[in-house]
């Protein structure tokens, strides 16, 4: 069976927040037998959704004397620590324009007018076109050995004695090289090395034929550093110019001595560079030891991305049963390619699924996915259409989310992520913009399908579209005053009410008053204005709207002490701010989003935040502690905005209070005016240890609204411990921990689990046991994970090889 090496999209940078990827990726690869793997985690915080060869003592005196009389004299040898004047061959002819690094050195030899023992030699111009094939030759080439000769008119010239020659980062030794310019053949004899950045090679002979290209390499290995690739054999004859033969060789990516912990070994292949290695007799050994024979072979030797079947994955849950994947790749061009992959599910049946990606620029990238199959268990057909797309280019952004599945439980029943399973609505967003110096257009579409199955009409809200222009703070000429503001139109499309249609302005002017060092002053005046109008409208008057003025003023100080001997920084600032916002008629507008309501206010709002920084020449700083409380006053008391959403001028402790209430179903306090107190502290005392607690306290009633506090040990991603306990009054009360460790040489092990103290059951927990028998060149892993919402468990089985892919994961 065919199996494609390094697939993936072209020129895409890795990003945490890249697009789902359904190809098996050959990954970036460590030390040969030292790599180590990890696990990803965070806490979530609120509202996360070789330089040349020195020259060798060598003298330029007592050169050999040179004539041009008789055969005899037409050959010089120079003895080691001398030096000689060889004038170039008539015999020198142009070479083909791609020949090897070994060429081009050789050639040089016999072109140049000065040679020596040691010396320097610049660049014959006949040589340059062999940097057309990605050879570098446009530098000074070093060259050493013990004895140099060149016989003019046998045109022939020979290096022997701890021959070495370098240029750039590249370097070849050899005990004996010799070139013949008649016949174009060079022979390389004894301990022969070549090495540059990547890639290096060694064998006990090599000969070439440089005109036809063709040549034998005598029993030896070729290393690829990058992709740690180690390729052995007792003999490889290059055939063509782009074909090769290979007996008795072997592959493979962990080259530990004395005996790799795996290998693929051939008894012979022919490859064709750019297409495919057919290989016979192939045997799989694990430390010598065989565990696989095959026959017969295809393997894809593409420099480039290639087509062809991709590693399988194996798992198993309760809903689909078991499930063997099996993906295939295509290579389209050079900024696109796909991947089809078949699902082959006990329970469900066969699902295939489309996958497009497509990279238009370094810093824009996409994908668009699509599947449709029959449910065996539910006896109907399901599909799902999704993807993302990123577009940057100047001053134009343009990016996209699709996701829409056919049915409601269609992320219950065929997806494993979480935050699917548990939304509200299945969201898809297209947004355009243009920015400028001071302002942003931006051009928007919204669709929202709902997942509740809740009876009644649908009157979920679609923005098709919405237009915004921001204006960005700027200064005006009129006593130092600055202005912002926004201009935004929507439409709103319901599928059962009516439609309607919004325009929303919003300006504020302000000027920052310097008082007293670093004490300012900024006052403030805005205004919001909304008006709206239902399509097609049967009542007389179906235009409505409302005015919002309102103003204020903040008061804030920083204060910056710097500790020298210690290296530390201490910042300090604190603020009191006060809003005014008037209450006015709006209860006949249509609630659709938070600007649909305000709610009044007359509130002053204090912050203080603190924060220790260690300062090192050369290095970022390090915060050793951060501290910010914030903490509300409405003179009026706290009135509710009659609106689901959070009000867009509440500040943030008011606004995540909101927030637990709508959760839990609380109907807000009325005249509340005292907020609660909100903190968030983050401590790292020491090297590797990291603490971090937030919590908004209700000083009222003496007890935690939300909080959250944890705590990490991590040494790297393969020694980490996290423990965390999160609270959210009315709602859940949750521990969860995660454990990642290297506990022995050959053993990894991880763990997380979550635990509600509230409901008293295991909401979630992970197990996974990963082998690594000899290094961490190849495992075998074992994971369970349970969930309880939806009752599901699931086990997956997987065997990887650095370098090549694994089977499971």
């Amino acid at each position: 069976m065919e199996h494609a090496f390094r697939q993936g999209r072209p020129g895409v940078p890795a990003t945490p927040g890249g697009t789902r990827r359904r190809d098996r990726d050959v990954p970036a690869l460590a030390s040969a037998c030292g790599g180590k793997g990890g696990i990803g985690g965070s806490l979530r915080g609120p509202g996360d959704r070789l330089p040349p060869r020195g020259r060798l003592p060598g003298r330029m005196a007592d050169r050999a004397p040179v004539g041009r009389e008789g055969r005899r004299s037409a050959r010089v040898r120079v003895a080691r620590r001398r030096g000689g004047r060889l004038q170039a061959s008539r015999r020198f002819r142009a070479v083909n324009r791609l020949r090897r690094v070994v060429v081009g050195l050789l050639l040089i030899i016999t072109a140049v007018a000065d040679v020596s023992a040691e010396i320097r030699l610049p660049l014959p111009s006949a040589l340059k076109d062999l940097s057309k094939q990605g050879i570098r030759l446009d530098a000074p080439v070093h060259m050493t050995a013990d004895t140099l000769s060149y016989d003019e008119e046998a045109g022939v010239a020979l290096a022997e004695g701890n021959v070495e020659l370098a240029f750039g980062t590249r370097t070849m030794r050899a005990d004996r090289i010799r070139y013949d310019s008649t016949t174009g053949e060079a022979d390389l004899i004894g301990k022969v090395r070549y090495k540059d950045a990547d890639e290096e090679f060694a064998f006990d002979r090599i000969t070439i034929h440089l005109d036809s290209e063709t040549g034998i390499l005598y029993n030896g290995t070729i290393r690829i550093s990058g992709s740690n690739y180690l390729i052995a054999s007792r003999k490889i004859e290059k055939t063509g110019k782009n074909t090769f033969l290979i007996e008795k060789g072997s592959l493979t990516t962990c080259p530990c001595d004395p005996e790799p912990d795996w290998k693929f070994e051939v008894r012979r292949a022919r490859v064709t560079l750019d297409r495919y290695a057919i290989a016979k007799d192939i045997t799989f050994r694990i430390r010598g030891v065989p565990v696989l024979w095959l026959p017969w072979g295809a393997f894809p030797v593409k420099m480039t991305r290639q087509s062809g079947l991709l590693l399988p994955n194996f798992s198993s849950n309760r809903s689909r049963g078991y499930t063997l994947q099996v993906p295939y790749y295509q290579v389209i061009n050079r900024w696109s390619d796909a991947t089809v992959t078949l699902d082959a599910m006990s329970r469900r049946g066969y699902r295939p699924e489309a996958e497009y990606r497509f990279v238009l620029n370094p810093e824009s990238e996409g994908a668009i996915r699509a599947t449709m199959f029959r449910d065996r268990t539910d006896h109907r057909n399901r599909a799902r259409y999704y993807g993302e797309n990123i577009f940057r280019s100047g001053p134009f952004t343009a990016n996209a989310i699709l996701e829409v599945p056919t049915d409601p439980r269609y992320y219950l029943d065929l997806v494993d992520l979480d935050a699917l399973r548990s939304a509200r609505h299945a969201r898809s967003e297209g947004f355009v913009s243009a920015t400028g110096a001071n302002s942003e257009h931006a051009l928007s579409i919204v669709w929202n399908k709902d997942l509740q199955e809740i009876p009644g009409p649908d009157n979920t809200a679609q923005r098709v579209p919405e237009y915004m222009m921001t204006l960005l703070p700027a200064a005006i000429p009129i006593g130092g005053v600055d202005l912002s503001g926004e201009i935004s139109a929507t439409r709103f499309q319901r599928r059962d009410a009516s439609g309607e249609v919004r325009a929303r302005g919003f300006g504020e002017v302000s000027r920052a008053i310097p008082l007293y060092r670093s004490f300012t002053l900024v006052p403030y005046l805005f205004a919001d204005v909304l008006g709206t109008r239902f399509e097609p409208s049967e009542a007389s008057t179906s235009d409505r709207g409302r005015f919002v003025p309102g103003g204020g003023a903040t008061l804030s100080a920083d204060a910056r002490r710097d500790f020298p001997g210690r290296a530390l920084v201490h910042t300090a600032g604190v603020s009191a701010g006060y809003r005014f916002v008037p209450k006015i008629r709006q209860d006949d507008l249509p609630v659709t989003d938070r600007w649909s309501r305000m709610a009044p206010q007359s509130q002053f709002l204090l912050t203080f935040s603190q924060r220790f920084l260690g300062v090192k020449d050369g290095a970022a700083p390090k915060e050793f502690l951060s501290f910010h409380t914030e903490w509300a006053y409405d003179l009026g008391g706290k009135e509710p905005s009659a609106s689901p959403y959070v009000d867009p001028l509440a500040p943030y402790v008011r606004a995540l209070r909101d927030q637990i209430d709508t959760g839990s179903g609380r109907p807000p306090k009325k005249n509340d005016a005292p907020s609660d107190v909100y903190a968030k502290i983050g401590l790292a005392p020491v090297e590797r240890w990291r603490f971090q607690g937030e919590a908004l306290f209700d000083p009222e009633n003496h007890s935690f609204t939300v909080g959250a506090v944890s705590g990490e040990y991590k040494v790297d991603e393969d020694h980490r411990v996290l423990g965390e306990y999160r609270l959210s009054r009315g709602l859940a009360e949750d521990v969860r921990g995660d454990f990642a460790w290297r506990l022995l040489r050959w053993l990894r092990l991880r763990a997380q689990a979550g635990y509600s103290l509230r409901n008293g059951y295991l909401s979630e927990g992970v197990f996974g046991l990963s082998v690594f028998p000899r290094s961490d060149c190849w495992s075998v892993g074992f994971t369970v994970e349970r969930k309880t919402q939806p009752d599901d468990t699931s086990v997956r089985l997987s065997f990887g090889l650095k370098g090549i892919g694994s089977v499971g994961k």
